[in-house]
């Protein structure tokens, strides 16, 4: 009797190591290509926005927050949810560093109009391109004083003014960049009032931005209704599951409760969809 549970536990032991070495070794591929993505975003997206943060530190904060995330859940609810969380976690940095771009990318746009009429004014009184970039950069606030200072640096390195200003395009993907990029280089090649041309585009920006604002008061409620139409069926599903865990607990360990949780996903998606093109306006 105590050969054949010896024999068994062996079994038993071995079937679990193969089994963690099977999950294991499916995972390595993704594990590689999600490190990979983070050095990318750690190296790319970061510098672009002038954050200087380790492709390690960043791995570690992902993997840190989701691994609480899934801690946290598993406690009080069943198994599909924190693995869920798991993996939201590990988005999270991601989502982040959009964010950062994002929010940097529309405080560069507001500061676009003022720093073209200083450009302006700085043409008019007899200085070249280059040295009223300088005085942009050192005018300005962050983050357009950054993007200008690294325009000028790499101008200075000996790089050409077209290549320049399209970097400062690639790292802030706007029209206003690219009706600024393409105002200085036609000016530059063919001739022309530069200053004229560059306080038209300043007025253009400004009437522009306060269409757009005015857009995004008027579609603030629409907005604010898609949130609450996406957070409101979470939070009547975690009301529902404190009230009656068994009956929830179906929706988990079921067939049926998994075709419902995938219609329920289908419609939420379709629902954000069509409200994000009702509420993008395009100027």
């Amino acid at each position: 009797m105590p050969a054949s549970l010896s024999l068994a536990s062996i079994g038993l032991f071995l079937g679990s190591a193969l089994a963690f070495l099977a999950v294991v070794t499916g995972l390595a591929p993704a594990i590689r290509r999600y490190r990979c993505h983070v050095r990318e975003t750690a190296q790319g997206d970061l510098r672009a926005q002038f954050i200087n943060l380790p492709a390690r530190t960043l791995l570690q904060l992902a993997l840190g927050l989701g691994l609480v995330l899934t801690l946290s859940t598993a406690v009080v609810l069943p198994w599909p949810l924190p693995a869920m969380a798991g993996l939201t976690g590990l988005m999270l940095p991601r989502l982040a560093v959009r964010t950062i771009r994002q929010r940097r990318r529309r405080g560069i746009i507001r500061q676009l109009p003022d720093a073209l009429q200083a450009l302006a004014g700085s043409l008019r009184a007899g200085t070249n391109i280059g040295r009223a970039m300088e005085l942009v950069s050192r005018r300005q606030r962050p983050p357009l004083s950054e993007e200008f200072g690294l325009m000028l640096s790499r101008q200075r390195l000996g790089e050409e003014l077209d290549t320049v200003l399209a970097g400062f395009a690639d790292r802030v993907p706007s029209e206003e960049t690219a009706l600024f990029r393409n105002a200085v280089m036609i000016s530059h090649r063919v001739g022309g009032d530069l200053a004229h041309t560059l306080d038209t585009l300043a007025e253009t920006l400004r009437e522009r931005a306060q269409v757009e604002e005015r857009i995004a008061a008027l579609t603030a409620m629409g907005r604010m209704q898609g949130r609450v139409m996406c957070i409101l069926p979470f939070g009547i599903g975690g009301m529902l599951y404190l009230q009656q865990p068994v009956m929830m607990q179906r929706l988990f360990t079921e067939p049926l409760g998994w075709g419902v949780i995938g219609i329920v996903a289908i419609a939420m998606t379709l629902a954000v969809i069509w409200i994000r093109r009702l509420v993008a306006i395009d100027v």
